[in-house]
């Protein structure tokens, strides 16, 4: 997928990417949300990226718009009552976009190691320890997009993170929610 060249097309892109009957509702707010995603990793524009907590996929279609040539690797923990249809249509995505990415179903805190990337998408564990092994899985990657630091537990973790590995973050909000750039 390429990016869009204005706000409309991507707009549509990502709409024709949402799962149909989702809860989670394509809002102009959402969509603000999913393009900053996209313009933050058009910026690293990396070869490599990891994403925890892919659900629908919707961040890694916006992620595959700003850096077509990436190969994604996607973990989800499937503990939402709709993971199974959720999981079911990523992979329709990632087939119907032709997107380089693979799908593993793993609680993270199984995970001991993740390979090095370029850029990481973190969005799973909502808990404070949860969040900050997440973002420790993932140290090894260049930039690192925190999601949901509105999130007291989150932000705390985040802070944490920042604090034992030297990294700076830029808070931001996005139209929907606060979001955190590690660098």
């Amino acid at each position: 997928m390429r990016m869009p060249r204005s706000q409309g097309e991507f707009v549509a892109a990502l709409s024709a990417a949402w799962m149909p009957g989702d809860w989670f509702r394509l809002t102009p707010e959402v969509a603000s949300h999913y393009s900053h995603k996209a313009a933050i990793c058009q910026e690293v524009s990396p070869k490599t990226a990891i994403e925890i907590g892919t659900r629908c996929g919707y961040s890694l279609v916006a992620f595959s718009m700003a850096a077509n040539d990436a190969r994604f690797l996607c973990f989800d923990g499937a503990v939402d009552d709709d993971s199974g249809p959720c999981l079911d249509h990523w992979h329709r995505i990632v087939d119907r976009h032709g997107i380089d990415a693979s799908l593993v179903v793993v609680d993270t805190a199984h995970v001991k190691r993740l390979p090095l990337a370029d850029f990481a998408h973190v969005d799973g564990d909502h808990s404070y320890s949860g969040a900050l092994r997440d973002l420790r899985l993932v140290s090894g990657c260049k930039t690192i997009l925190a999601d949901d630091c509105c999130n007291p537990d989150v932000r705390r973790a985040v802070e944490q993170f920042v604090s034992e590995s030297g990294r700076t973050a830029r808070y931001f909000f996005d139209g929907l929610r606060e979001s955190a750039v590690l660098t």
